[in-house]
């Protein structure tokens, strides 16, 4: 679906003229991120980094899960920015790579307040960002235009979309954005997804699940209807379900109205926030994804050092008692 909403200058024949920028949702979206994809790659834009897959296996009671690693390849060989980005080195604190956002990674329009770019350093095809129009800092509360704007994303393609909330909690820019990652047919869930499941979960409460780490999980209000004031109330209500899971998990906004360090994660089926006590242990960095059961490491070293830990304590670790 597309709606004209604003125009953007442009010059023709020496003049300059104006051209529509459109909102994008459903089929449209998605497209719209593969062609900007396909194009991106070409061009050298796209940074994408390399990483081989493996799987490491817990149990929990009856449950075994089946966490993957990502191990990032041939970082000796990628230029310097993709090893920045693939070390998560810190760009200066006024850096903002959103205004101006990168022409060649620039999807569309969302909503009246966020548009859709392509991460640059992408370790998971069609890894998109969710950024808003003008500046808001990452460490606010999400509101429900976050949530209206992720609801887009996630009708567009089955995905999980998650946010850090502030550097404690693995993100570096300080621009308010949500990412999400698609879930494709061969991969439709995500390796905590079956401690989840047996929660009996209602629309308005939130549990926690077998996992040894403080966080809530709840139900996602999802909408089946495509039309923008059913997908605005859906997102109200998980906006509201999500502060009151800030609320139990003792994480009120601070003096300045800022929240304290936390992650959030929301599929179509499930919404659950974790908080932070810091980025990382033992220089082993962790992000919303780690607390999905995916973890990004360096190099073969970084990978002994987290079996040495374990998967689960290492997430333990980056959590408050």
């Amino acid at each position: 679906m597309r709606k004209i909403i604003s125009t953007r200058p442009f010059i023709s024949n020496g003049l300059i003229q104006e051209y529509p920028l459109t909102k994008l949702s459903g089929t449209a979206l998605w497209q719209q991120v593969q062609a900007v994809t396909k194009s991106a790659f070409s061009s050298g834009a796209l940074k994408s980094i390399p990483t081989r897959c493996i799987e490491r296996q817990v149990t929990l009671g009856q449950i075994s899960l089946h966490l993957q690693v990502r191990i990032v390849a041939n970082l000796a060989r990628k230029s310097k920015a993709t090893k920045d980005a693939a070390s998560q080195v810190k760009k200066p604190g006024d850096f903002d790579p959103f205004l101006p956002y990168e022409p060649a990674l620039y999807v569309g329009e969302l909503t009246n307040h966020y548009r859709c770019l392509l991460n640059k350093f992408n370790v998971m095809d069609h890894h998109i960002l969710m950024v808003t129009t003008e500046f808001a800092y990452q460490r606010e509360p999400l509101n429900s235009e976050d949530f209206y704007a992720a609801l887009i994303c996630l009708q567009a393609q089955r995905g999980l979309v998650f946010f850090n909330g502030g550097p404690d909690a693995g993100s570096s820019i300080t621009h308010k954005h949500l990412q999400m990652i698609p879930l494709t047919e061969n991969e439709n869930s995500y390796p905590f997804e079956p401690l989840f499941k047996p929660l009996s979960l209602t629309v308005e409460g939130s549990k926690q699940s077998a996992l040894p780490f403080p966080h809530r999980v709840a139900t996602t209000c999802y909408p089946v209807g495509k039309e923008p004031d059913e997908i605005r109330r859906y997102a109200e209500l998980n906006c509201r379900n999500y502060h009151k899971i800030l609320s139990e998990l003792e994480l009120q906004n601070m003096a300045d109205g800022l929240a304290p360090a936390h992650n959030l994660l929301m599929t179509r089926d499930h919404l659950w926030v974790v908080p932070r006590s810091q980025s990382s242990y033992n220089n082993l960095a962790i992000n919303a994804l780690g607390f999905a059961g995916t973890i990004l490491v360096k190099d073969d070293q970084q990978l002994t050092q987290l079996d040495q830990i374990g998967c689960l304590e290492l997430l333990k670790n980056v959590t408050p008692d």
